[in-house]
């Protein structure tokens, strides 16, 4: 690893948190309407997040509430 160049380096560090993140979620795939999709897309780009970061932060403010 020692001489590996920094580019190579980064490459397993991205891999490794990737590893990390698999074990902390689980894939679901939930259906909804085509124009609610559209607008959480779009919402989620203006806020500069995913949509899965945008739901995951909608799911749990709404849970929260009730």
């Amino acid at each position: 690893m020692k001489r590996l160049g920094p580019q190579t380096k980064k490459l397993f560090e991205v891999k490794k948190r990737e590893e990390e993140v698999k074990d902390k979620f689980k894939k679901y795939t939930f259906i909804f309407p085509v124009d609610l999709m559209k607008k959480v897309k779009h919402k989620a780009i203006e806020e500069e997040k995913t949509v899965s970061q945008f739901l995951i932060e909608a799911i749990k403010n709404y849970l929260k509430i009730t």
